[in-house]
């Protein structure tokens, strides 16, 4: 069970709901004559009631797959789903050369950014040319690395966001010499710091979406971080950006079907202010 029984989450809402019932038993307790043989039959039932409301309220943890918070003025929804179904902005986790080769060795095809373009990019070389006058239009920070032999060569820094259609394409990972993707020390803080800043820039009063950033095992991190913990980043990330969404707009966090059991939704609602 992703949920344990004696849970904080799990008991506080027991207590919530409990103390409405027992507020009930009262009131029923003043009006209605208990003989000795009634008043514990009352008692067994109320705790009868109790530890099956406890149990349902364990199952529904453990079974639940969306959760909604709001932290400062933003909405924001966790659940389970696909994320090229979702409605908004679509954040695209890619390497730090924004590679369009689908090959296995540059990029995974089983990953989202292998994913985005073999399903969402009718046009490769109209992709990189939008990359490529992005990066003229914004004075980005690029390193040209000339002895790159296979995919792209211009560099970026972690955290840069190109727009592409109905697509935020995010430098999430550095590939090295042998096209490894990692995110570690001082690059971790910073992509995620960058991320926020550069959703502000380009969302408009859109709705974003995004996955749990690093969940899919192909990012190599400096520890072993669990789905969950990578996902309460992106929350404690967002919180501390300062940044909010437009009043009608919301961050949709979409959680891959085969994430979601390691995902403890309950949890997430004690981000919520």
């Amino acid at each position: 069970m992703k949920v344990h029984l004696w849970e904080k989450e799990i008991i506080t809402a027991f207590a919530r709901i409990e103390s409405f019932l027992l507020a009930i038993f009262s009131v029923v307790a003043i009006f209605v004559q208990f003989n000795d043989n009634s008043k514990w039959w009352a008692i067994g039932l109320l705790i009868g009631a109790s530890l099956l409301l406890y149990l349902i309220i364990f199952w529904k943890a453990n079974k639940a797959k969306k959760v909604k918070l709001k932290i400062r003025n933003t909405k924001i929804i966790i659940k389970e789903g696909d994320l090229f179904e979702e409605k908004g902005k679509k954040v695209i986790p890619c390497n730090d050369y924004f590679d369009t080769q689908v090959d296995d060795i540059i990029v995974a095809k089983g990953s989202i950014h292998g994913k985005f373009i073999t399903n969402c990019v009718s046009d490769i070389n109209e992709l990189n040319e939008k990359i490529k006058s992005e990066t003229v239009r914004r004075h980005l920070s690029v390193t040209i690395d000339q002895k790159r032999q296979n995919g792209n060569q211009t560099k970026y820094n972690v955290g840069t966001i190109i727009p592409f259609n109905d697509y935020l394409l995010l430098a999430y990972s550095k590939f090295d010499s042998e096209n490894k993707a990692s995110l570690k020390g001082e690059s971790f803080s910073k992509c995620y710091t960058s991320l926020w800043k550069e959703i502000d820039a380009f969302r408009a009063a859109e709705s974003i979406c995004m996955p749990v950033l690093g969940a899919g095992g192909i990012v190599r991190f400096d520890q072993n971080y669990t789905a969950q913990q990578l996902l309460e980043m992106i929350l404690w990330s967002f919180r501390i950006s300062g940044i909010n969404l437009a009043r009608e707009a919301t961050l949709t966090i979409v959680v891959h079907k085969s994430t979601s059991p390691e995902i403890n939704f309950w949890r997430l609602k004690n981000f919520s202010d």
